[in-house]
């Protein structure tokens, strides 16, 4: 009897200890997000090339000042939630993952491929990172293109809010103005009209692919068919960032 009470508390103890340092992981990208920071995973089987994925990750946060780094062993059973989350069961490893400040993980690149400046060329904007969350929680964007002079958008965006409620709210409104040079990355991808006059709306689907651009004034039922459409030619991955397509 008294065995099998010390087997069940060593059991329980283990289980705290792997819950603990899971939370350890997750707690730390979820800290480093808070703070604005972007995080460079590095993720590895055991501390096979450890040091060398370190060390290229560390050399693209001193290019990249407002990121962390990160490191992650996918045997250790207690990130096996984590693994889980980023798709990493079968990824060729060592691996370094970008995860934006909301959490989304952005992209990633082995070692054998991996330099700063690819790296640095994966991590998103604002904007971008708002709608690869979308698409990683398989939920349709409405990326509404505007310009602070544009008085049409006040009703652009009404629309595109009636449309998310009229898909559950499963659907994410993203403002994203053409003039925000930080947004510059994030337009190279959607190659929007910079000289447009009046506010669009760009309609990605929930598995990030680019289905129809609707200019003002446009109607929530339209935009709600056009989030459903499913487009058989999928695009280059990475195109949007992770999980979504560029404007075609």
């Amino acid at each position: 009897m008294k065995k099998e009470f010390v087997r069940v508390i060593a059991t329980t103890v283990l289980i705290m200890v792997a819950c603990f340092v899971m939370a350890q992981t997750k707690v730390k990208i979820d800290k480093s997000g808070s703070k604005g920071n972007v995080v460079f995973l590095v993720v590895t089987e055991g501390s096979k090339q450890l040091p060398e994925a370190t060390n290229m990750a560390i050399k693209t946060q001193r290019k990249y000042p407002k990121s962390e780094v990160i490191a992650m062993d996918r045997t250790d059973k207690a990130n096996s939630t984590l693994v889980t989350k980023y798709g990493l069961a079968g990824a060729p490893l060592p691996i370094i993952l970008v995860i934006a400040t909301n959490g989304v993980v952005a992209g990633g690149l082995q070692l054998s491929e991996a330099t700063p400046e690819d790296l640095l060329d994966l991590v998103p904007t604002k904007r971008q990172a708002a709608a690869l969350l979308a698409f990683s929680e398989n939920k349709p964007a409405f990326i509404v293109l505007y310009k602070k002079n544009m008085k049409d958008k006040l009703k652009v965006v009404e629309e595109c809010n009636k449309a998310a409620a009229g898909l559950g709210g499963k659907a994410v409104v993203v403002e994203v103005d053409l003039d925000d040079k930080s947004e510059t990355g994030f337009m190279s991808l959607l190659k929007p009209d910079m000289k447009a006059t009046t506010t669009h709306v760009l309609v990605f689907n929930a598995k990030g692919q680019f289905t129809d651009e609707h200019k003002s004034p446009v109607q929530s039922a339209i935009l709600i068919a056009s989030s459903k459409k499913v487009v058989k030619s999928s695009c280059a991955p990475g195109a949007c960032g992770s999980g979504g397509c560029g404007k075609k």
